[in-house]
């Protein structure tokens, strides 16, 4: 394994640990306070997302990947959502 490498697998763990304080907030709460942490929920998945930027900027120093934030991306994305958001209300998912 190479540290390009190395720091893919980084990148793929980091991403599963805001998957799992993610979906422990959508279980549990964004307050919630697990039993021997300080922190609640909502700090937590903040916490793995600062880890997660780390290794994008590690990954960016390398030039394996190009940091740069695209605003007219986001934006599409945004809207993408607020889509489906509306879509999964008109279908009764989704709850006022």
């Amino acid at each position: 394994m190479n540290r390009t490498e190395h720091l893919l697998a980084c990148l793929a763990e980091e991403c599963a640990e805001v998957i799992q304080r993610a979906t422990k907030a959508q279980r549990w709460g964004l307050g919630e306070i697990q039993p021997d942490q300080n922190r609640t929920n909502a700090e937590r998945i903040v916490a793995e997302l600062q880890d997660l930027h780390a290794i994008m900027e590690m990954l960016d120093d390398e030039g394996v990947i190009q940091m740069g934030i695209d605003r007219a991306a986001v934006e599409t994305k945004k809207r993408k959502v607020e889509h489906f958001i509306n879509y999964a209300r008109e279908l009764g998912i989704l709850k006022p």
